[in-house]
């Protein structure tokens, strides 16, 4: 048994790996009556069609015959008759030539797709006659592509006639471990990528405007033998700047027909917004500004002012008095909301949001605002650098610039640090919601980011500190402090003073007989022993050590003061006599 079944099977591989024949080519129906029935030429056939199309790589859709160019390792599909006639794949000769069966070879290389199959159908008519033909392109073939110039892996790259220069160059800058360029001065110039043909011509791209806005026509179909260079540039001398309103604002390297168009394409800019904005182009040479309208900046105006290395471009668009306002918690429909800034109050964003519900805490609601307004907003006009259109953007208040601007205080390192803290956390509005809501005092206006919190009304209030239990107690009308303390326990082995914490205003009370409302916090401190505190011990010593030295040193100070005071009347009284 074992032997029959090596005969079957080295049949079979030599009825596989045998050349096709004319024969084998044509349909079992096709009108010249040579057939083939022959079900191993039909499974030949399939397993070098299924060899090719496992090894296909992705593409990014059917390739266009009038821009793919035909060369030697295409592997073409001819079909005489019907699809069942079809033959295997026919690979391109090193040559450039395309055998076919019964017609004899074509010479393609150098055409396009299109071309390709014309000339090949156009052969197998006049060798089949009436008889059905066609050709298509089964598998795109490889090559090498050599890329150098300012990437960290320069040499041969393998890619395919769908492959695009992008592709190239990720395969040399892979190696994020080397540098692209030696100087560390220079940086890759991807607006100035030269990919040079074989034929000797030579395309100037620029990546940027495809890496921002996708522009396909920047990053074109490689060819069989194309040379990528990518030079270096230094960008303090060779950089065109744009800022302001545009997607990737910064330096870009300067192309030798650069215009004011082609740099906003490249900082993601291709269409003028709603909102009517500017363009201020800036001449390094004479250092003489234009204005012109956005909207003419992307069109042909902007495309004839041309560019020069540190030229700056810089978009300004203008700004409505709208903006943005959040309200969580107990309303019908939290969410956020569209408001004009400076017009919009509280209560309209309530009437926005539906109203609220009746299980919402007015008592605890609070605005919440996460910025500190910038220091500029209150100069004068005369005395303000920024211009106007900026002077109603927000600081981020970080404890850096706060002691930044404390530089010039009297003020001790404690205290400037407690100032900071305090001023980056304290983000809520000064104004009582509850009193706003029955309208007892002034509306009170939103900006852009405002955030509105309507709690949640429990009735409860949080017992927490030395307490037996700590938790949740319901409120009771009229009852002291200590009445919440009892409920949740009873006062811990540590307990010391009672205080209340108000859930509006974060206020902290400490009267036992002291309204309790819902939502607010009791709160029962801890007694320290100072006998049984080391590190209490240690800091009192610390503080007490600081001061004996600073009485020692204002001591010193004086009487060194009292000693040069008393030389110099003894000098002076000498000089006289």
């Amino acid at each position: 048994m074992p032997a029959a079944l090596g005969a079957i099977v080295a049949i079979l591989a030599a009825t596989l790996l045998a050349p096709a024949t004319s024969a084998q080519i044509l349909t079992s129906g096709g009108s010249s009556g040579i057939s083939s029935d022959n079900p191993l030429d039909i499974l030949r056939r399939r397993m070098a069609e299924s060899m090719i199309v496992s090894s296909l790589l992705p593409m990014e859709g059917a390739v266009d015959p009038d821009e793919y160019m035909v060369g030697p390792g295409d592997f073409f599909t001819v079909v005489v008759g019907s699809v069942e006639g079809s033959a295997a794949p026919i690979p391109v000769s090193a040559d450039g030539r395309l055998p076919l069966p019964e017609a004899g070879s074509v010479d393609i290389a150098g055409m396009t797709l299109a071309q390709a199959r014309a000339a090949a159908i156009e052969a197998l008519q006049g060798a089949f006659g009436n008889i059905p033909v066609d050709v298509t392109l089964s598998q795109p073939r490889q090559f090498y592509v050599h890329v150098s110039g300012a990437v960290p892996v320069p040499g041969r790259v393998l890619s395919l006639p769908v492959g695009r220069v992008s592709s190239a160059l990720e395969m040399a800058f892979s190696d994020t471990t080397r540098a692209p360029v030696t100087n560390p001065r220079y940086r890759p110039s991807l607006r100035n990528v030269a990919v040079i043909h074989r034929d000797g011509s030579e395309d100037r791209l620029d990546l940027m405007r495809y890496y921002s806005a996708g522009q396909v026509s920047e990053n074109p179909y490689l060819r069989d033998g194309d040379v990528i260079l990518v030079p270096g540039y230094d960008p303090d001398f060779e950089s065109v700047y744009v800022d302001g309103a545009v997607p990737f604002p910064g330096g870009y390297d300067a192309r030798p027909d650069d215009n004011v168009r082609s740099l906003l394409q490249a900082a993601g800019l291709f269409q003028a917004p709603a909102l009517p904005a500017t363009v201020r182009v800036l001449s390094h040479g004479t250092n003489q500004a234009r204005t012109l309208p956005l909207h003419e900046a992307l069109g042909q105006i902007g495309a004839a002012i041309g560019l020069a290395p540190r030229d700056h471009v810089s978009v300004t668009r203008g700004r409505l008095a709208g903006g943005v306002a959040t309200v969580e918690g107990m309303v019908q429909h939290p969410g956020t909301y569209a408001i004009q800034e400076g017009e919009t109050s509280l209560r309209d964003l309530l009437e926005l949001a539906g109203g609220l519900r009746p299980e919402a805490q007015q008592t605890a609601a609070f605005l919440e605002r996460r910025a500190l307004p910038d220091p500029a907003l209150g100069l004068k006009a005369e005395d303000r650098i920024m211009p106007e259109p900026d002077l109603d953007r927000l600081m981020r208040a970080d404890t850096l610039a706060i002691l930044q601007q404390l530089r010039l205080t009297d003020l001790d390192f404690l205290s400037r640090a407690y100032f900071a803290q305090e001023l980056r956390t304290q983000n809520r509005v000064s104004v009582n919601v509850e009193e706003m809501l029955a309208g007892n005092t002034a509306a009170i206006l939103l900006r852009d980011g405002d955030r509105l919190v309507i709690p949640r009304d429990d009735n409860t209030v949080f017992v927490a500190g030395q307490v037996i239990r700590p938790g949740f107690v319901l409120v009771s009308g009229g009852q002291p402090l200590e009445y919440y303390v009892q409920a949740a326990g009873g006062r811990g082995l540590h307990a010391s003073d009672i205080y209340l914490l108000r859930a509006n205003t974060g206020e902290l009370i400490r009267d036992e007989n002291a309204v309790v409302m819902s939502g607010d916090v009791v709160f029962v401190d801890r007694r320290e022993d100072l006998a049984e505190n080391a590190e209490m011990q240690r800091l009192v010593i610390q503080e007490q050590s600081l001061r004996s030295d600073a009485r020692i040193r204002v001591a010193q100070t004086v009487v060194q003061s009292i000693g040069t005071l008393a030389t110099l009347v003894a000098l002076i009284v000498s000089l006289t006599r």
